[in-house]
């Protein structure tokens, strides 16, 4: 008969072995727990911080070529109707948004004067011609130089 409770020479180390192993489980998690909570709670957030800056300043790019682009058929336009002389030039790249939707105001000037270019986007495409219509020509002083009839 062996008697399972008696603790043979044998018994002491594979029990030490067994704590031996516990503690490096316990360990090794809290080393692993602890290195989530860094990778979850500042390292990828700050990956996705980048990302998002990254794309955020993408659009700014390309919403101001394509204010650029809106302001030069508006000028385009003026000038080809005669209403603003030839040598005129954007002023400044800022694009000033109205009341209306869709409708927005680029300044042109010239040596001389200054010129608000009010002009309608009519869909998405600032590249095509079609989407973009004069409204209005006001000098500087306010004197309404062209405005479309609605």
């Amino acid at each position: 008969m062996s008697d399972s409770s008696v603790l043979k020479p044998d018994d002491g180390r594979q029990l030490s072995r067994e704590w031996l192993v516990a503690r490096i489980v316990v360990i090794g998690g809290c080393i692993i727990a602890l290195l989530a909570i860094v990778w979850f709670g500042w390292a990828q957030p700050e990956l996705q911080r980048r990302d998002a800056l990254a794309r955020l300043r993408e659009h700014n790019r390309e919403m101001a070529v394509a204010a650029t682009q809106l302001c030069k058929s508006g000028l385009g336009a003026a000038q080809n109707f005669g209403i603003v002389p030839t040598y005129a030039q954007l002023s400044g790249s800022k694009v000033y948004i109205t009341s209306v939707q869709g409708r927005y105001i680029c300044v042109a000037a010239t040596h001389a004067a200054r010129y608000l270019v009010a002009v309608d986007l009519l869909c998405r495409d600032v590249n095509a011609g079609r989407c973009i219509s004069l409204f209005s020509v006001v000098q500087g002083n306010g004197a309404v130089l062209y405005r479309r009839q609605s």
